[in-house]
């Protein structure tokens, strides 16, 4: 396997570790909200979490299916 293969594996692979955290606390802020509550948060607060909570979902999505397809083809 050649370098430029392992180091797109690499990058996938940290890319999948930094989106899962994002995703994990987000996740973890949002069920805090709903369990405890805060009437500090604006009413836009928590569909802007969210928000942001699919988009990260969506970008592991993502990445996870691109590094699929490279690994199906490291042959």
């Amino acid at each position: 396997m050649n370098t430029r293969k392992i180091q797109t594996m690499e990058m996938h692979i940290q890319r999948i570790i930094f989106y899962s955290i994002y995703v994990d606390c987000f996740a973890r802020l949002i069920n805090e909200l709903i369990e405890n509550g805060d009437e500090n948060l604006k009413p836009s607060d928590l569909p802007n979490l969210s928000l942001m909570l699919s988009k990260f979902a969506l970008r592991l999505r993502i990445c996870c299916s691109k590094m699929g397809n490279d690994w199906e083809f490291l042959n």
